[in-house]
């Protein structure tokens, strides 16, 4: 059956589905986007927030994330898998161009590092989507997203005017393709979250950060202190109240837990391994 949906996260939430995503893969690594364009992960998250900011690096990964065969074999044009962005301004810092230039680059979503308040979740919303027309049930917040038609429609396969269609944050949009993720990684916006979640409805997707949360709450890097974990249980509660998905990393033996516990997306990091040093230094007594 062909695909629904040009985005295959949106779709696999919308189904009641788990969606399984990769860890933050480096702007740029092209030998990793082709082991993500072959595999069987949902979601690539690609990571701009602490690589730097590199829209030239972007398209070409992007090129690379490309199976065409896998989209054939679809019988439609949904992108498998998905590819969205956390890009580098905390979302307290507005900085609209950047929410602009990477969706022009045709990624299907965005990644928002530090959604703490209302007024910042609003304005990457307004951000991220264009201008509506007067008197559309979903007009509010009005769209700020400059127009620009060369690179993304092409991406996603479509016409411009097929891609303005398409390309609203859902679900304040029902019918939109693009997914804004926050991730919520400090105590104040733990606190914030119900407001941001019952007044903003283009934020599509929460996701429970214990890195930064650590530090924030003094626990320098410790992901898994009781208290971090806490915090990550009062997001995930927060998310099923709203009825938004909800996010977490962990490992594979967590993945179980995780899916019990009701989080939506698992962001799962392939492993490597060094066994042959491993077994070498056994050897060597070293």
């Amino acid at each position: 059956m062909p695909a629904t949906r040009y985005n295959k996260v949106i779709q696999l939430l919308e189904e009641g589905k788990p969606v399984f995503g990769t860890g933050l893969i480096w702007n740029g690594n092209f030998d990793e986007m082709m082991y993500f364009a072959d595999s069987d992960y949902d979601l690539v998250m690609i990571e701009m927030e602490h690589e730097g900011l590199s829209f030239n690096n972007l398209r070409a990964s992007l090129q690379f994330l490309l199976n065409r065969k896998r989209i054939a074999d679809g019988g439609g044009l949904q992108a498998d898998p998905t590819p969205v962005v956390r890009i580098p301004p905390n979302t307290r810092e507005t900085n609209q161009w950047v929410i602009k230039q990477t969706l022009d680059t045709g990624v299907y979503g965005l990644i928002l590092p530090h959604l703490d308040t209302v007024e910042g979740a609003m304005l990457a919303v307004q951000a991220a989507r264009y201008p509506q027309v007067p008197g559309v049930a979903d007009f509010e917040p009005h769209g700020e997203r400059g127009w620009w038609q060369r690179i993304a429609p092409r991406y996603w396969g479509l016409s411009a005017a097929e891609y303005y269609d398409a390309a609203d944050v859902w679900p304040l949009d029902p019918d939109g393709n693009l997914l804004l993720m926050g991730i919520v990684e400090e105590p104040t916006g733990v606190q914030n979250l119900p407001d941001i979640l019952r007044q903003v409805k283009g934020i599509g997707a929460i996701w429970a950060g214990p890195g930064d949360m650590s530090v924030a709450m003094g626990h320098r890097g410790n992901a898994g202190h009781p208290e971090v974990q806490e915090m990550l249980l009062r997001i995930l509660a927060t998310c099923k109240d709203a009825g938004v998905p909800c996010a977490t990393g962990c490992t594979a033996e967590e993945v179980p837990m995780r899916l019990e516990q009701g989080f939506n997306i698992i962001i799962t990091a392939p492993t490597r391994s060094a066994d042959g040093v491993a077994e070498g230094r056994r050897l060597a007594g070293r």
